[in-house]
Parts: structure tokens; C-alpha cells; sequence
């Protein structure tokens, strides 16, 4: 009974050869847009998700009034931070991150430039951002001045080998160099920023810098799972605000 189905069935597809063709077109154009929206919302949704505390991380952003325009900015001024840590209990740690610009490493003879890639952070990135050290410790890594994590694969192209901790790389942007204390594993290409290189500031953060001097990227956790009490001091300051409103809060 059923192979007389396929048989008619057939038979009819045969005879409308025109028919059918615009509907098998239409099906699988069909098919191939639902499958590309589905991973397009899938790779869209899994961005930072490899972070084990993903819901508690949050990135401060700046809102800044021009001629009536209103324009947000992924960046903060420098004492936020520290106001944050020490004014809110609702935030566990704060950590600075900002990309470091015109960055040239020398490797042998080679001159290589890895601008976009490389950043100076603060020591505590660690407790924040889910960074799995391969070798090293990441409680003192990146304490010392002129020490520098960097990726696996980046121990690979400069060393040839990912044990090189303790080894030097030369940055020729400021002629100096930098002890490697750590090699951490490749971060996923569904990250908001994607550091090969974090370098340990060369002197420290000064808290007292002027509110208008602009940092980039300085990400807080807050100590909250999903979202922030209402009664929060937090929820008055429209910079939380803007971090909070990014997060579905």
C-alpha cells in the first residue's frame, strides 16, 4: 500500500516537472534560512558563556551627552572601579582592562605587531574572567611589573612550545622585557574581547585620576546571581544602570 504512495507520488512529480521544481527550491531555501538564523542566534546567545560566573559579570559602560545626542561608549573612568568596590557591598571585585595600542614584539629577527589582541590588566582578572592557566599561578602572574600571560598559541608561534614560563619576550614598543608568567589556554571565539597577551601595568592604577580620563573595557561582578536588589544604591547611578540595562536586568 505504501509503495503505490510512493508510485503516485512520484508519477505526479514527473508530470508537473516545473511545479515541482519551484517547490523543492522553495523548501530547501526554506531549510538553509532557518538553519543560518538558528546558528546565527545560537553563536549570538553563547557569547562569554565559557565564564563559569557569566551572570555576575558585568561591563560598565559610559554614557556621554553631545549637542543633545545621547552615545554610549564600552568604556569607564578610571577611579569607577575602585568607587564601586569600595561604596557598593553588592560588588565582590572590580577589574580594569584596557587594549594596548601600537604593541610590536620582536621575534628572532622578525618584528611582529599584535595590536588588537593585546591588554594591561590588573592582577585580579583571573577572578573574574574564566582564564584556565595552562602553566603558572594566577594569583601572582601578573603582580610584578613587566610580567605578561600570553595564549597557547602564541607560546607556540614565538617559542615553538607551550612550557615558556620564565622565558622573556621583548617589546619593542617600549624596549623592554617581559617575563612570562603564565600561558593560558586559547580563549573561544565567542568572547566579547580576545586577549593573546595580558600585560601587567609597568606602575599603578591611580585612583585618584580625573573622572573625564576614559579606560576601556573595566568589567565588575557583582556579588547578586541574577540581578540587583532594588533597593540597591547601584540602581541610582546611571552608569550601573547602562551595565544592568545590557544585561536584561
Amino acid at each position: 500500500m505504501i509503495r503505490n504512495y510512493f508510485k503516485t507520488a512520484l508519477r505526479s512529480l514527473l508530470k508537473n516537472k516545473g511545479f515541482t521544481f519551484i517547490n523543492i527550491l522553495g523548501l530547501a531555501l526554506g531549510l538553509a534560512i532557518c538553519l543560518l538564523i538558528t546558528f546565527y542566534v545560537v553563536d549570538e546567545l553563547s557569547y562569554d558563556r565559557y565564564n563559569i560566573k557569566h551572570d555576575r559579570i558585568y561591563r560598565v559602560n559610559t554614557a556621554l551627552k553631545y549637542s543633545g545626542t545621547l552615545t554610549e561608549y564600552a568604556t569607564a573612568a578610571i577611579p569607577v572601579a575602585n568607587v564601586l568596590k569600595t561604596e557598593f557591598p553588592e560588588v565582590e571585585t572590580a577589574v580594569r582592562i584596557s587594549p594596548a595600542l601600537n604593541i610590536r614584539f620582536k621575534k628572532g629577527d622578525e618584528i611582529v605587531r599584535e595590536d588588537g589582541t593585546t591588554f594591561y590588566s590588573e592582577p585580579n582578572i583571573f577572578d573574574v574572567f574564566t582564564l584556565p592557566l595552562l602553566s603558572g599561578d594566577a594569583k601572582t602572574a601578573l603582580k610584578e611589573p613587566n610580567t605578561a600571560v600570553i595564549s597557547e598559541s602564541m607560546a607556540k608561534k614565538y617559542f615553538n612550545r607551550i612550557s615558556v614560563v620564565g622565558q622573556t619576550l621583548f617589546l619593542v614598543t617600549s624596549g623592554t622585557s617581559l617575563k612570562i608568567t603564565g600561558v593560558m589556554k586559547d580563549m573561544p571565539a565567542q568572547s566579547h574581547f580576545r586577549a593573546n597577551f595580558l600585560l601587567a601595568r609597568d606602575h599603578p592604577i591611580n585612583n585618584d585620576a580625573a573622572w573625564n580620563q576614559l579606560t576601556p573595557l573595566p568589567p565588575m561582578r557583582c556579588l547578586k546571581l541574577t540581578q540587583i536588589s532594588a533597593g540597591s544604591k547601584l540602581n541610582s547611578m546611571p552608569i550601573c544602570k547602562t551595565a544592568l540595562k545590557a544585561q536584561g536586568q
